[in-house]
């Protein structure tokens, strides 16, 4: 294998992060988009762009030594997950694997099932994943859909996979998140407790990607959750960001949507249970398989925060 790293959605918001860590690290890149390369990679001769539409063509991998692979749609219905994130990533994965790279997939926490949690229960690798997807966004199937999916490729070849499953990433023009509730003009209504906000720096996110990608690794499958060490509560992020909130009992919120449960195939993502637990359940969460890793947190909350404000 070569010392290659290949990035899919390079240009996107989370794989500009990670290459531009990647160079600064002294990391050679072959970075894959289908849209245009931003302008500071010109003249970057440790970069090679390869332009490639994943749904419909395999880009060249020879020479990788890993695949990051955090192309993928982050809206729309099951047909255009299934056509922009599920079908690319499977082959994109296998085509991969036969190349002899290591597998370095861009999940989300999104996939773990929490309805069955108690309050303040702390969420890790062990947790498991949503047993009843249908009654979760067209988003967590697609990415429950990539786990198994890459799990199924990396067994068939005999490939080493780590599956990264980032909080809500921040950063610059990417400061709001679904975990917060829901927004009426200046307000915030969402529920007011003390649980964590599952958050991660941008920065942090590029970080624990490469490690992914570069540290040595025994087993053959290893999930990471990518989270940062200073986790918040929604008070003090709302409090980062100058916004004002209308706090709403969490219990309250949580018995309404049980009792909506019948209907839950016709409401919108937010009034189903499942989904209204997995976004604003009062929860803990690890992240010692990241420290384990490698991963070394750079800021607290409110410096990753204005740092992000200041750049967007």
């Amino acid at each position: 294998m070569g010392a290659v790293i290949a990035v899919t959605g390079a240009a996107g918001f989370l794989g500009r992060a990670v290459v531009a860590r990647a160079r600064a690290q002294g990391h050679e890149l072959r970075a894959i988009s289908r849209g245009a390369a931003p302008p500071e990679w010109a003249g970057d001769t440790g970069i090679e762009v390869v332009h490639a539409d994943l749904r419909r063509e395999s880009p060249p991998l020879d020479g990788v030594s890993a695949v990051i692979h955090a192309a993928a749609r982050m809206g729309g219905d099951d047909a255009a997950q299934a056509e922009g994130t599920v079908a690319p990533s499977a082959r994109l994965l296998d085509h991969a694997a036969g190349s002899g790279a290591r597998l370095v997939l861009v999940s989300s926490i999104s996939v773990l099932g929490t309805a069955g949690l108690a309050p303040f229960a702390r969420v890790n690798e062990d947790t498991p994943i949503e047993p009843r997807p249908e009654r979760r966004d067209a988003y967590a199937r697609a990415k429950i859909a990539q786990e198994r999916d890459a799990r199924a490729i990396a067994a068939r070849h005999g490939a080493m996979l780590r599956i990264v499953r980032p909080g809500a990433i921040f950063g610059a023009g990417h400061l709001w998140n679904a975990h917060m509730g829901v927004t009426l003009g200046p307000l915030t209504l969402g529920p007011r407790h003390a649980g964590e906000l599952p958050l991660c720096w941008l920065a942090h996110a590029a970080q624990i990607l490469l490690l992914a990608a570069t540290a040595p690794q025994a087993d053959p499958v290893e999930l990471i959750h990518a989270l940062d060490d200073d986790r918040p509560d929604r008070a003090r992020f709302l409090a980062a960001l100058g916004r004002r909130g209308l706090p709403l009992g969490w219990r309250g919120l949580d018995m309404a949507a049980g009792l909506l449960t019948p209907l839950a195939p016709r409401l919108p993502g937010l009034l189903r249970r499942e989904t209204l637990r997995a976004r604003l359940m009062p929860l803990r969460y690890d992240n010692a398989h990241a420290h384990a890793l490698g991963f070394r947190p750079e800021a607290d909350f409110e410096t990753a925060m204005a740092a992000a404000r200041g750049a967007a």
